[in-house]
């Protein structure tokens, strides 16, 4: 069992790189059962602060560089990577890879190009339990092998 301290910073790991939060917790010992709440309350929570409080702070950065540099946005080859993404596989597809491209980035492009959908938060929040759910057992199977 772990303590409040140490679950608050696992809720924390699990925001910042929550690939391989499962993988540190249970080498470290923790049950299945813990890894997977703890993961996903901690990805919940950040779900909820980037993106109600990211698109806020990306829209202001955006127009603070844009307003010092007087410059108009550039498409870039990664925009562009991104919206053909977006055009082929959609909301789905973002919740398909949000365990790989972690919870902050998640959330800011879910507020960023899905902003008008009132299930995004949700649907994304139930993509990290899944994500928590198959992190730790693949954690706690191959845990076991080695």
């Amino acid at each position: 069992m772990i303590g409040p301290l140490e679950t608050i910073f696992w809720m924390l790991v699990s925001v910042g790189k929550f690939l391989v939060a499962p993988a540190l917790m249970v080498g470290r010992g923790v049950s299945w059962g813990m890894t997977v709440a703890t993961c996903s309350v901690g990805a919940a929570f950040g779900v909820y602060v980037f993106f109600y409080f990211g698109k806020l702070i990306f829209t202001r950065w955006s127009a603070y560089k844009r307003k010092r540099e007087n410059k108009k946005n550039v498409f870039t080859p990664g925009r562009r990577r991104w919206v053909r993404f977006q055009k082929r596989f959609g909301l789905w597809g973002l919740l398909a890879i949000s365990g790989l491209i972690s919870v902050p980035i998640s959330a800011v492009l879910a507020a960023k190009y899905h902003q008008k959908d009132e299930r995004m938060p949700w649907l994304l929040m139930l993509a990290f339990v899944v994500w928590a759910v198959v992190l730790t057992t693949i954690s706690f199977v191959f845990g076991k092998w080695g």
